[in-house]
């Protein structure tokens, strides 16, 4: 150290200022490398928040649209129970007929026998061919 003393005053300015030259290209390089980095990150950061957007704005929609589906699907459900319904009800219907339908033909069946027990109705004999 005592060596750097006996240099002239000149050389040590000098020195000096070529030391604070280099420490001020040095950090002007390195906020010029910082802003970079930050300038991507922003970039990176800006491009993520607006993919983010984009999806959450797709899932609204799909929620949208669920919720559109849902309401056609209870009405579908409600419909499909009116036609079950329905259909119960023409089949209810329908077993009723055939037991009245059933009662009548037995009903039938009785007056059939009881008539021919009776003997009261002749039965006709069927018309005979004349030969020629």
């Amino acid at each position: 150290m005592l060596h750097l003393l006996r240099l002239p005053r000149s050389s040590l300015i000098y020195c000096g200022l070529g030391l604070a030259a280099i420490i001020g290209w040095s950090s002007f390089a390195y906020s010029t490398w910082s802003a970079r980095q930050l300038s991507r990150q922003v970039r990176t950061l800006t491009t993520e928040r607006n993919e983010a957007r984009a999806k959450h704005d797709q899932l609204q929609k799909s929620a949208g649209d669920l919720k559109q589906l849902e309401a056609k699907l209870s009405s579908a459900r409600a419909e499909y129970s009116r036609a079950v319904e329905g259909w119960a009800q023409t089949r209810a219907k329908n077993d009723r007929a055939q037991q009245e339908l059933a009662a009548l033909t037995k009903r039938i069946e009785q007056a059939k026998d009881g008539v021919s027990q009776t003997g009261s109705i002749r039965q006709t004999q069927p018309p005979k061919q004349s030969v020629r």
